[in-house]
């Protein structure tokens, strides 16, 4: 399931579009709401929601004005304004600011249904990132059990047994709250760890390998270059530039 945040200033309009049944047939979770932009920036920031839903018109912000600011920060989600408005102006400021897509109040399930499916495709294809804040008490937990103790030999049977939970438990946190597997999560951390590594250091590429969890030097080079499109080498004669 993907994770949607909205913000429109109106509450009652606010309430009765997040609870559109469109977002739970296509696989969108509700993340968070706000009526004030200043305040759902600093929510998207710790939510990485996939998607945010704004109104255009808002006090303090406007929908693209927020989108801007969290952009600059940054902040990989995409955007769908959702307005009664529909100035050219506003408009072709906002897909120049590379906004997903613009619906007219009121949506109809039509329209909101096509959004959500070209959304779903395009968040498909997208990498798990390895730095996320999710609703689930239990997951950030193991999130950032993950974050500090990468390197560990971590199954899904021994992260299971940690939090005693059963293993398709942990494989249901993942996918609802991250579209991802725990084996991908982990190997992006750790390739996040290699990159920094790589970059920031002078150390061997083997004890690169080593310090990132992988005692086999070889299959770190591989799943590197699959993730990465290069060999660790060739990455770190770039400067990052795969």
């Amino acid at each position: 399931m993907y994770q949607a945040y909205f913000v429109d200033d109106e509450p009652l309009a606010l309430d009765m579009f997040t609870k559109r049944q469109a977002f739970v047939e296509c696989g969108f979770g509700v993340a968070g709401a706000s009526t004030d932009p200043v305040e759902a920036m600093v929510e998207i920031r710790a939510l990485s929601p996939g998607v945010v839903f704004a109104d255009l018109k808002m006090p303090r912000l406007t929908g693209i004005e927020m989108m801007e600011r969290l952009r600059s920060d940054g902040c990989k989600a995409e955007f769908v304004i959702v307005s009664v408005y529909a100035e050219l102006a506003d408009v072709r400021r906002f897909f120049t600011s590379h906004g997903f897509d613009y619906l007219l109040k009121p949506a109809g399930d039509h329209d909101l249904v096509n959004v959500l499916l070209r959304l779903t495709s395009k968040l498909q294809s997208a990498p798990p990132r390895a730095d996320r804040v999710t609703p689930s008490k239990e997951l950030n937990e193991i999130l950032a059990y993950l974050q500090d103790y990468s390197a560990m030999r971590h199954t899904l049977e021994s992260i299971s047994t940690k939090w005693n939970v059963n293993p398709n438990t942990v494989c249901n946190l993942f996918a609802k709250y991250l579209n991802t597997t725990f084996v991908a999560y982990l190997t992006e951390i750790r390739m996040k760890n290699a990159e920094d590594l790589l970059l920031g250091t002078d150390k061997p590429v083997k004890e690169i390998a080593y310090i990132c969890g992988y005692s086999d030097y070889f299959y770190f080079c591989r799943v590197f270059k699959e993730r990465r499109g290069c060999a660790p080498t060739r990455f770190r004669e770039s400067g990052g530039q795969s």
